[in-house]
């Protein structure tokens, strides 16, 4: 294979604004999952960003090996999955990505449909491309692959003000930004890739915590739906260190309490009920996050700050 160790794929940097800039373009981000692709005589693999092979999980991509004019390439792109509207869902995703037994993989290949959405090209026919303009690289990615059912091209765009737009009012993830003249910089976050996130806020009700080695390190959220509680996920990110303690010590003093979710809340891997203290139905944050998941769980969520509102206004 062109070589022995997965490379990690470039980041972007996330600023709050879409901008417009005649050296850049701008993209679609779509939620999916990041892979590269390694394509050379021995045949093809893919490796997600954490460098973990998924060659096995996207049988469909092995098209690529008759779409591309060349000997050899290294691809970067994103895998994604559509759901209702035709919209990405990355929980479908997920649930490609992480299959692990054969016969579900090829169960998940007839239900779940995949795009391999390619917006990079690294490597052609024994020579690295890393250091040219993107735009240049773009134009080999053109000649060298022929789109297919499951292989595509990222379209470019020439305002990311009205791309950002449009993705919110579609409820899309967000925009990329690139330096037409920025080169390929592996393995890092650099400044030449941008992203810019559609985040939405709400005001939830904290049903819990979660706790670490006996300090809060998360809150469990809730809202009300018919005059119950519902468990929408746990959120840590945005809390200060005063917050963490201020609560630590609040939970301290309180006697155990019963649960005040209309059921137990779905934990996270490596999360026990015994790690967990539940508080009476009072305090309301304010919370930003990505979108909804499948099973209504918050997706990305951050916590903006405490707001003094009544809980009870705080619905789905």
């Amino acid at each position: 294979m062109i070589t022995n160790t997965p490379l990690e794929p470039m980041a972007l940097v996330l600023v709050e604004q879409p901008f417009d800039d005649p050296n850049c373009l701008y993209q679609i981000k779509w939620d999916g999952v990041r892979m590269v692709t390694y394509l050379d005589e021995s045949g093809l693999l893919l490796f997600n960003r954490k460098q973990r092979e998924r060659t096995a999980n996207y049988p469909e991509l092995q098209e690529i090996k008759t779409a591309m004019k060349a000997r050899s390439a290294i691809l970067d792109g994103e895998i994604v999955a559509l759901g209702e509207g035709g919209k990405p869902d990355f929980s479908n995703i997920l649930k490609r990505d992480l299959a692990l037994r054969s016969d579900k993989i090829a169960s998940l290949v007839r239900k779940i449909p995949i795009y391999y959405l390619v917006f990079d090209l690294l490597y052609l026919d024994g020579r690295w491309l890393i250091d040219l303009p993107l735009t240049a690289r773009q134009e080999r990615l053109e000649d060298a692959l022929r789109p297919t059912a499951h292989v595509q091209l990222v379209a470019n765009h020439s305002s990311g003000v009205q791309l950002f737009n449009l993705m919110r009012e579609q409820g899309m993830e967000g925009i990329v930004i690139k330096e037409k003249a920025g080169s390929y910089h592996i393995g890092e976050r650099h400044p030449t890739w941008k992203k810019v996130k559609n985040f939405r806020t709400l005001f939830a009700v904290v049903g819990g915590v979660s706790l670490r080695g006996g300090q809060v390190n998360s809150l469990l959220l809730g809202l009300y739906q018919e005059g119950r509680l519902h468990y929408i996920g746990k959120a840590g990110s945005g809390l200060t260190g005063d917050q963490l303690r201020a609560l630590t010590a609040f939970v301290g003093q309180l006697p155990r309490q019963p649960h005040p979710f209309a059921s137990l809340p779905q934990l996270t891997a490596g999360t026990r009920y015994d790690q967990i203290a539940y508080l009476p139905p009072q305090l309301v944050v304010e919370v930003q996050f990505l979108e909804w998941t499948s099973d209504l769980t918050l997706r990305a969520p951050s916590v903006r700050g405490f707001r003094e509102r009544d809980p009870r206004s705080c619905i789905f």
